[in-house]
């Protein structure tokens, strides 16, 4: 499969994820604010990851860039087994 249409895949599986939690999570909470800011940052693919990743470490601190840069690969392994699941 070509990178692009795995990125959009592994996008739509983590859109999915955050919003079934949505029904069952409280929305107004910073753990809920930080969990999308991941979700939006692990939906990019590698390049767009990078440019944002750098932006965060320029404006919030390199601390704050690794530990989303960690949180969204977490979650891009997450969509990635759940892929797996379903094509088995």
């Amino acid at each position: 499969m070509l990178p692009n249409r795995i990125d959009v895949r592994i996008a739509d599986t983590i859109s999915q994820t955050i919003d079934s939690e949505r029904a069952t999570t409280d929305t107004t909470t910073g753990a809920w604010r930080a969990r999308c800011e991941v979700a939006r940052i692990a939906m990019l693919a590698d390049s767009e990851r990078r440019v944002v990743l750098s932006h965060i470490a320029t404006r919030r601190g390199e601390a704050a860039a690794s530990n989303l840069a960690q949180s969204a690969s977490e979650m891009r392994t997450s969509a990635i087994f759940i892929l797996s699941r379903k094509l088995s």
